[in-house]
Order: structure tokens, then C-alpha cells, then sequence
């Protein structure tokens, strides 16, 4: 194992690796020992072969309750190793949490073991960062994982009224948007999420003539609406003027048909903006981003039952909806009050390789067509006519519906 970790911390050319331990179920008299926490920090330091620089520092801290114990912190040749130590009010157990940092190589696995043992740990969490410029979604973490993506420097960021915006240069990805610490794309796959969000409704439609984005303001999802030709009219909804600037200003391609004729851009609450256009679109995608803050209205019933009065007769409507591995519960919820409110329900999912579960779905609600039964020739050939697709295809249209038996079990789709 030592040497799988020592191959993959050259290959990234680290600076060095920092492993962070969260152990529960500690012996108590251990971690309220200054002395056994002295012992442990001197033999994992000779353990990982790591020089020590001084006596470590231990010090009690008592102010609250909650965190009382024990803080040590040992230096080491150009890093350190420190700690707190305590016992966790609710289970009467004693806790460590703990960070290894070094700037060579080191057996995370041993060191934690170690660790484990050395506190009489029933159990530890262990997390390592080889340390080399990187971005890791936080939100992520609280599903289990997380993706890290390297980065070269960040371009740019900016707190708008509703939410902090990063622009990334990223290691092989291109540029990348973060929006308060969620990707929202990048440069090298962007493609695949706004070509099938835009074509797979507007080639189910027969004659989309009018089209409303809510959200989206990269302007991924209106370059691919614009590669209609038969689409008379654009809307595109926003409500945070920042993400369109600053999508202008550093993903050009993009951005690259915000300055269509068609197009007319409201930077408005989406959620509002639709109770006052009943019955007017062909087609709407809403392209949101996660259930969290501005956007947490958009996964609601009556946000769903909105759109589907904005649309007219033979209205189509596709949100992003998540990840099926990620969000059950939530997609479970949606998918019992979208049969209810619309004659058609269906659910279908692209790949974005930047995203953490490395797979987006859609919901896609229709008051009269079908995706796959009333995509026929005519569609075909209308999808064969538009230029500068790299993921969709007419193939792709139809198995991006085709569902694993866990989801649709639970779904009923």
C-alpha cells in the first residue's frame, strides 16, 4: 500500500501531504494524559521517519465544555503535527482530532493505524491532501467524497449579492466556474450538460418557437438554443448579473451567444418571473445550480407547477436535476408530485466527468410529447443539421433515458 501511496504522491509531484485523523471511542485516561499524547508524537515521528524539531507543546484548554482537552502541536522539519484531545459530552468517550503534515512522503494508512491504536480509537475517518494547488468541493465531503481538481492559480472571485463566484485556470481542465464552493463547469466538458439539456427538448419538440432559459447565465444552454434555427425568441432569466459578466469575460465560447438577436436577458428571480407568463413558451430549461441557497425554491412543487403554466398546450419543460446516486431522496420527491403534474414524466442523465458523481440527470415534463416515442425521423434530421455538437447524438438521445433498477425502483420511472 506504501508504495501505491508513494507512486501517486510523485505522479502529482507534491509538495508535500497533509492526513487528517477524526478518532472516536478513545480511551479516556489516554487523551487526558499529556504524558501518553508526549509518547505518541515521539514515536509516530520516529514511526514515518519524520525529525523532530523541539519538544512538542501540550497545553490544556478548559474555557468550554464542549471542546476541553487537550491541544499539542510538534514541529517538525518544515511542517508539524498537531491535535486536540478531549471527551465528547453526549457518548462519555474520548475524541482526537488530529493533522499529519509533512512535506515528503509518508504511509498514511500506518500512521493512522498507529494513531488508532495508541488512543485505544474504536474508530478513526482518515482524509489525505497531497499538497499541490487544488480544488476540492466541501459540500461534497458530507456525501463521503469529493473530487480534487488541480488548479494553476485563481483568476478571479467575486462575492455578488447572492453567492461567491471563483474563475479558476485549471491544470487540464481549462478554465473552471465555482459558484460558493460548487463547480459549476469547466472549459474541457462543459458541452455534454448544455448540449443535452438544450437538445434533447427542442428536437423532441416538433416546431419550438419560443424558449425560456432560467438561470444558465454562462450562456452554455443559450448557445445550443441558438443553434435552432426555427427558435424566434430566447429568455433567458438570471437572477445574478456577476455570473453573466463574468462568464463574458472568461469562458468567450461559452458565453458566445449572448449577443444573439433573439436573445433578451431578465436578471430577475426566475420564480417570480414565470407567474406572469402564463401559457407563452414552447420549451423551458431551468439550469440551477444545487438545492442550496438562491436556487433552493427551484426544486419545490410549486415552482414545477408554475412552469408548467408558463408553458402553452404543447409546452416542454427540463430541469437539472442532480445526480440519482447523490440526491434519492430529494429526486424520490420530485419524481411523486411530477407525475401528478404532468402527462408525461421522465428522467434522464448525461456525463460530466468534472462533476463528483461524474453523472448529471434531468427531469424532462411534457404536457403532449414524448421524448422517445415522438423523436422520429423528422428529429433526426433536424439534429444532423446542427453544427459544432460534441456529445449529442440521436443515439445518445435515447439511451440517456435508459435507467439502472435502483432508480427506478425508487422513482417508479
Amino acid at each position: 500500500m506504501i508504495e501505491a501511496s508513494k507512486k501517486e504522491y510523485e505522479s502529482v509531484k507534491a509538495w508535500g501531504m497533509l492526513t487528517s485523523l477524526d478518532l472516536a471511542g478513545c480511551d479516556n485516561e489516554t487523551v487526558e494524559n499529556p504524558e501518553k499524547i508526549k509518547q505518541w508524537i515521539i514515536e509516530l515521528c520516529d514511526l514515518i521517519d519524520m525529525k523532530r524539531f523541539g519538544d512538542p507543546t501540550i497545553i490544556r484548554f478548559g474555557e468550554e465544555k464542549r471542546v476541553e482537552g487537550y491541544s499539542a502541536i510538534q514541529l517538525i522539519a518544515t511542517s508539524a503535527i498537531a491535535g486536540h484531545f478531549g471527551i465528547d459530552e453526549e457518548t462519555g468517550r474520548g475524541y482526537a482530532y488530529i493533522d499529519i503534515f509533512s512535506c515528503k512522503h509518508f504511509d498514511p494508512w500506518q500512521a493512522a493505524e498507529f494513531t488508532k491504536k495508541s488512543f485505544g480509537a474504536e474508530d478513526y475517518k482518515i482524509n489525505t491532501i497531497y499538497r499541490k494547488a487544488s480544488f476540492q468541493e466541501k459540500a461534497e465531503m458530507k456525501k463521503g467524497r469529493a473530487v480534487s481538481i488541480g488548479i494553476k492559480k485563481l483568476l478571479e472571485q467575486k462575492q455578488s449579492p447572492y453567492q461567491f463566484i471563483q474563475i479558476y485556470e485549471t491544470d487540464h481542465f481549462g478554465k473552471m466556474m465555482v459558484l460558493d464552493g460548487a463547480v459549476m463547469f469547466t472549459d474541457y466538458d462543459e458541452f455534454s450538460y448544455h448540449e443535452m439539456m438544450a437538445h434533447v427538448p427542442l428536437l423532441t419538440h416538433p416546431h419550438p418557437k419560443k424558449v425560456l432559459v432560467i438561470g444558465g447565465g454562462d450562456g452554455g444552454a443559450v448557445r445550443e438554443i441558438a443553434k435552432h434555427k426555427g427558435v424566434e425568441e430566447i429568455h433567458m432569466c438570471e437572477i445574478d448579473r456577476d455570473v453573466v459578466e463574468l462568464s463574458k469575460k472568461h469562458f468567450p465560447k461559452i458565453s458566445s451567444a449572448l449577443g444573439d438577436p433573439r436573445l433578451t436577458i431578465f436578471y430577475e428571480d426566475g420564480s417570480k418571473f414565470i407567474k406572469e407568463r402564463k401559457g407563452y413558451y414552447d420549451v423551458i430549461m431551468v439550469d440551477s445550480t444545487d438545492p442550496v441557497g438562491p436556487a433552493e425554491p427551484l426544486f419545490k412543487e410549486g415552482f414545477y407547477q408554475d412552469l408548467k403554466d408558463a408553458t402553452n398546450e404543447e409546452g416542454i419543460v427540463v430541469t437539472q436535476s442532480e445526480s440519482m446516486f447523490y440526491y434519492r431522496k430529494l429526486l424520490k420527491e420530485m419524481a411523486e408530485f411530477n407525475r401528478r403534474l404532468y402527462p408525461v414524466y421522465k428522467y434522464y442523465n448525461a456525463l460530466v466527468p468534472t462533476y463528483p458523481s461524474g453523472v448529471i440527470g434531468f427531469s424532462f415534463l411534457s404536457k403532449k410529447y414524448c421524448p422517445m416515442k415522438d423523436f422520429g425521423p423528422g428529429a433526426e434530421k433536424r439534429a444532423a443539421e446542427l453544427p459544432d455538437l460534441h456529445y449529442y447524438t440521436p443515439e445518445i438521445h435515447r439511451g440517456a433515458f435508459a435507467l439502472p433498477k435502483f432508480f427506478k425502483e425508487e422513482t417508479g420511472l
